[in-house]
């Protein structure tokens, strides 16, 4: 019979392995030669571990951030399909006493072949946001940049209306209710390598996935997912630093049940830090056409969403 001590012992050397599986419905069997009372520890052990990571990732997206980052969608419905990348910049002198509002740069893409980038740029404590027009839509305005009023107000600034981070607050939230409902066959994985790294490993049920709005399907789309293809578990990772800190979420995998196959790969990662150089200077009155007030906002955004 192992002494208390022998079973600490055994406990520690276990919580540190590379890799242990937890199910949402229990621990699995008990591995030769280990007692049953052992894995049950290790098991809820490592459950809280998975638990407490994945309740930070809140807190990490509001605090102020210095970030480089990128997002990218590919998303296939049968033979239609739609990729699309965006480099998020983001300075808020997080390493001050009190952050500044927000600087806030995009680079938004499809491919080169499409020649649809736009460029979004808003200056830290600025009642204006300035686009730069891709060639694509060149006919919108006589400038290559257009200004208007900004959708980052200094006061009530939310992290999760920032183009890209809207798909990272979309993840968290097709996880947040995949969580909650806690379906039959739900993994929860928690991996912790030689550096500290963590890595969170579960999945998101496709019905949370478009209820979520993390990728928008038309609603034709959403009328021939099944019920199997809507229980369907997409693989998702959550990886941070050995400082807690997020560094990547991604969410993958190919529904085929009994419907149309879809194909689903969207992440997020951290670059690196931004720095005051990684943005523009304010453009010029020359380069820029000003769209006053909202309604002028709103009318030429859905004029840009018409083409």
């Amino acid at each position: 019979m192992m002494t208390r001590t022998q079973r600490r012992g055994r406990l520690a050397a276990l919580a540190g392995a590379l890799a242990v599986t937890i199910t949402a419905a229990g621990c699995s069997s008990a591995s030769p030669g280990l007692a049953l009372a052992d894995q049950q520890a290790v098991t809820a052990y490592m459950a809280a571990q998975f638990d407490g990571a994945f309740k930070k990732l809140d807190q990490e997206l509001i605090k102020p951030r210095d970030e480089k980052s990128t997002v990218f969608w590919h998303g296939r419905f049968n033979e239609r399909k739609t990729d699309k990348e965006i480099d998020v910049f983001r300075y808020q002198a997080a390493d001050k006493a009190k952050p500044e509002p927000p600087a806030i740069f995009t680079k938004s893409r499809t491919s080169k072949d499409m020649k649809d980038n736009l460029d979004q740029y808003h200056p830290s404590g600025s009642e204006w946001d300035y686009l730069l027009l891709g060639e694509r839509f060149r006919s919108l305005a006589t400038t290559p940049w257009v200004r208007f009023p900004t959708f980052t107000p200094k006061d009530g600034f939310n992290v999760c209306l920032l183009t890209g981070v809207q798909t990272v607050c979309a993840m968290q939230d097709a996880m947040k209710a995949t969580q909650k409902s806690s379906p039959a066959g739900l993994v929860k994985e928690y991996r912790q390598q030689a550096d500290g790294t963590a890595e969170l490993l579960t999945g998101v049920t496709l019905k949370s996935f478009v209820d979520a709005r993390v990728l928008s399907f038309p609603e034709d789309f959403k009328k021939q997912m099944t019920p199997p293809m809507l229980e369907s578990f997409l693989r998702t990772t959550v990886t941070m630093d050995p400082q807690g800190q997020l560094k990547k979420i991604e969410i993958n995998g190919i529904v085929d049940k009994g419907g149309p196959k879809i194909e689903i790969q969207v992440g997020y990662e951290i670059l690196g830090k931004a720095t005051a150089k990684d943005f523009p200077p304010e453009p010029s009155p020359l380069d820029r056409t000003d769209l006053p007030d909202l309604n002028a906002r709103k009318d030429f955004f859905n004029r840009l969403a018409a083409l």
